[in-house]
C-alpha cells in the first residue's frame, strides 16, 4: 500500500466537499436546537399548569435532552440534503458563474472550475442548513403536539413533559 500525500489545495477541497458539518454549522444547529427546545416549555406552563418553582429541574432536563437529540437530527439530515442540493443547483450555479467570468480573460479554466465548485459547495451548505432547521423544527413541534396533547394527555404533567419532548426529538433521528 502506498500512502499518498495531499497538497494543501487537495486537503481544502476534500474538507469543503466532505459530509462533515462546519464549526459555524455546529453552532447554528446547537443554538437553533436550544431555542426550539425551550419554546414548548411555555406550553407546559400554560396548558398543563406546571409551576416554575416545582418544575424547573424537569424543564432543564427535558430541554437538555431535546437539544442534544435535535442537533443530531439536524446533522443527519444536513449530510443527506447537502449533496442533493449541490446536484440540483449545480447547473444553474455553473451557468451563472460562467456568465460572470466570461469577460475575464486573466482567469484560467482551472481557476473558474475551482470557483464554481466552491460556490456550489457554499450554496449547498447554506440551503441544506436552512431547510434542515425548518424541516426538523416543524416535525419536532408536530410530534410534540401529538404526543403531549393527545397520546400522553392523561398522565402526570412532569412525565408528559419529559416523555413528549424527548420522544419528539428522538423520533426525528
Amino acid at each position: 500500500m502506498s500512502k499518498t500525500k495531499f497538497t494543501k489545495e487537495d486537503e481544502l477541497l476534500l474538507k469543503d466537499f466532505s459530509s462533515h458539518v462546519s464549526k459555524k454549522g455546529h453552532a447554528i444547529f446547537y443554538v437553533s436546537a436550544a431555542v426550539v427546545s425551550l419554546a414548548p416549555l411555555y406550553l407546559f406552563y400554560g396548558v398543563h399548569q406546571m409551576e416554575i418553582a416545582d418544575s424547573w429541574i424537569i424543564w432543564i432536563l427535558a430541554a437538555a435532552i431535546s437539544t442534544y437529540l435535535l442537533q443530531f437530527s439536524y446533522k443527519n439530515l444536513h449530510k443527506i440534503l447537502k449533496h442533493q442540493v449541490v446536484v440540483k443547483r449545480g447547473d444553474a450555479i455553473a451557468r451563472e458563474l460562467n456568465r460572470e467570468f466570461a469577460g475575464d480573460k486573466k482567469m484560467t479554466t482551472k481557476e473558474k472550475d475551482e470557483r464554481i465548485l466552491w460556490k456550489k459547495n457554499e450554496v449547498g451548505d447554506y440551503e441544506a442548513t436552512t431547510f434542515t432547521i425548518f424541516y426538523n423544527n416543524v416535525l419536532f413541534y408536530a410530534i410534540l403536539m401529538v404526543l403531549s396533547f393527545f397520546i400522553l394527555a392523561n398522565i402526570n404533567p412532569a412525565f408528559n413533559c419529559l416523555i413528549s419532548m424527548a420522544g419528539a426529538s428522538d423520533l426525528e433521528i
